[in-house]
């Protein structure tokens, strides 16, 4: 009777153990009855911020806790789409090793290192097997999409001609000297009366002789420049419009004669070129056109039957009430 009393504390104590492993788990979400934790949210919400940090954003105060919340609750969703996709992917059928090899080779060959494939992996918080049962659903899924025809390829061009057109460019050398009274968050801070005469002052050395590049190099504000002597390519859709009116004014070799404003600061500007407007031909497009255009219509079915899935599946998500 004692060994059976025993058996019994102990087979109740293990009963509690599990009861208080289950509570222990802090389930937020199922899919289908596959449980997603909050420690996984939480180490996936986690590598989120960090890398959205290392961008500047500020997930302290009233406002970086709203967007934290916004994170957790966008990152659940979709681990609940990532989840359904796998279990959708094992329906279809089962990959052995040498599969999922062969289905990630073409991803892995898109990234220049092993090192930014695994940061890939480690982003994404999926392992090559579950990368490689996505792929092979997208592939599954979408198999029986043809190639969009030639006529509809051309009907497409045809109607999108302002894709397959580059305006006329301009382009220039400038010299900036930024203007800002220190609210602007502008590298350098001057008077509007400061950076027209340091302006000013080039345009002098210019009408002397000196060359423009050089004093570019070593004048000029503008860090994504100077290294170049100054040398842009300016757009009119590009450009504020002071400076591109300004450059456009211009014959190829003269220099500005005065400053020109804009809200940056004040700019001298020398045009080097006028690269004339270009439209690319059809023929030319063609194979790449297509190829979109066919992964396009692949996508639009993937995703129609992702909402089909999504609207079968069993989902409880804890968060949808906060």
């Amino acid at each position: 009777m004692k060994t059976k009393k025993n058996s019994l504390v102990l087979g109740l104590l293990a009963l509690i153990i599990l009861i208080f492993a289950g509570c222990g788990e802090n389930v937020v979400a199922t899919v289908n009855g596959e449980k997603i934790t909050q420690d996984q949210l939480t180490l996936q919400v986690n590598e989120l911020k960090s890398s959205y940090e290392q961008q500047g954003i500020d997930f302290t105060g009233d406002n970086g806790q709203k967007m934290l919340a916004s994170l957790e609750k966008d990152t659940l969703e979709q681990m609940i789409e990532t989840r359904i996709m796998l279990q959708e992917a094992k329906k279809i059928g089962k990959l052995e090793a040498p599969d999922v090899q062969e289905k990630i080779k073409p991803l892995k060959e898109q990234f220049p290192s092993e090192a930014d494939y695994n940061t890939f992996l480690s982003q994404v918080n999926l392992s090559e097997e579950d990368v490689a049962y996505i792929l092979y659903l997208q592939d599954e899924t979408t198999k029986d999409v043809a190639p969009v025809s030639e006529e509809a390829v051309r009907k497409y061009y045809d109607e999108n001609q302002e894709q397959f057109s580059q305006p006329e460019q301009l382009k220039v050398r400038h010299i900036l000297f930024f203007v800002d009274d220190g609210t602007m968050g502008l590298p350098t801070q001057h008077s509007d009366a400061e950076a027209k005469k340091m302006a000013d002052d080039v345009i002098a050395l210019l009408d002397e002789g000196r060359d423009f590049a050089e004093l570019a190099k070593e004048r000029s504000e503008d860090t994504g420049t100077k290294a170049e002597g100054g040398l842009y390519t300016a757009s009119e859709s590009g450009t504020v419009p002071e400076f591109y009116a300004a450059a456009a004014a211009l014959s190829v070799g003269e220099y500005t004669k005065e400053s020109v404003k804009t809200d940056y600061g004040y700019h001298v500007i020398k045009l080097e070129e006028v690269i004339p407007a270009k439209a690319e031909s059809f023929d030319s497009v063609k194979e790449l056109l297509t190829e979109q255009l066919t992964d396009q219509a692949k996508q639009e079915k993937f995703n129609q039957y992702m909402q089909e899935a999504r609207d079968k599946a069993v989902i409880v998500n804890k968060l949808e009430a906060k």
